[in-house]
């Protein structure tokens, strides 16, 4: 797996899901000591609400790594550390402090996020011995953690069931609308891509993606009313960035007629006004 990000689907090998699903499962036997700490955000997020569809409008997204929330607190009184335990699966920091392990197909990363209020000021923070951006938002993941079974081998190369803590609907589309709007034009193709797929291909129906992202204007989402900034500037018009950028990043610079490219956009403009409630 790379760490740059491919800026269309296309792009995607077509081991990556399996390849950062192993890895999922590999990390989660590892890191037993801290699984309520721990909620399953990003792009594989986005996959395991939105597999069940059928007959989805769009191909299913894709992921090149794990993003984690973690509480601020993790390691309360507990021997060892986060850092310590992907140690012991392979992964080291690289360079800009991300964990990263060599794997069949490339790099395998994990990306740690946690939130550090009141202020929540950018950059990063120490969480058990493991550095963690940063993001408004991820208590309410942690708060509205959602088990799914998973199937995979263990250790033991047995075929286990695994329950993995997902973060709800509501509060992931509010971190998948703050990272859009602090990425650079090129990193947040996926993410404007994401919210299509999250709200469209939402397994509960799309209604219920939408409701489940009004809801958050009632609860303590700290991310909430940037998510919402980002809408009204980069989602209600068909040549807002945001649908700009799904297009071409499902379709390519190229790609696909007019009329497709057309529907797309006011697609994701319509998801974009319901999130606003409008």
């Amino acid at each position: 797996m790379s760490e740059h990000r491919p800026t269309e689907l296309t792009s995607y090998p077509a081991h990556s899901l399996n390849s950062a699903e192993s890895a999922l499962l590999e990390m989660w036997q590892g890191l037993e000591n801290y699984h309520r700490d721990l909620v399953l955000v990003g792009g594989l997020a986005v996959h395991y609400h939105t597999k069940d569809k059928t007959q989805p409008r769009y191909r299913g997204t894709c992921t090149l790594d794990i993003d984690l929330g973690i509480s601020l607190a993790t390691d309360g009184g507990m021997s060892g550390s986060v850092d310590w335990d992907l140690g012991m699966l392979g992964y080291r920091p690289d360079e800009n402090r991300r964990m990263v392990k060599r794997g069949e197909f490339g790099n395998l990363y994990i990306d740690f996020l946690t939130e550090h209020r009141p202020a929540n000021l950018p950059g990063t923070r120490n969480v058990s011995d493991v550095t963690a951006t940063v993001c408004p938002g991820i208590d309410r993941a942690l708060a509205c953690r959602k088990l799914v079974p998973i199937t995979g081998l263990n250790r033991h190369e047995e075929e286990q069931v695994f329950h993995i803590p997902l973060c709800g609907i509501g509060p992931l589309l509010v971190l998948k609308l703050n990272a859009f709007g602090q990425r650079n034009e090129q990193d947040r193709m996926k993410d404007a891509y994401d919210i299509l797929v999250a709200v469209s291909s939402y397994s509960e129906g799309a209604q219920a993606a939408i409701d489940g992202f009004l809801a958050e204007a009632s609860e303590d989402n700290s991310g909430f009313a940037f998510a919402q900034q980002v809408l009204r500037e980069h989602f209600s018009e068909d040549t807002s960035a945001g649908p700009r950028a799904a297009c071409n990043f499902y379709f390519g610079a190229g790609g696909g007629n007019e009329e497709e490219r057309a529907l797309l956009r006011q697609d994701l403009v319509s998801i974009a006004l319901s999130l606003l409630g409008d």
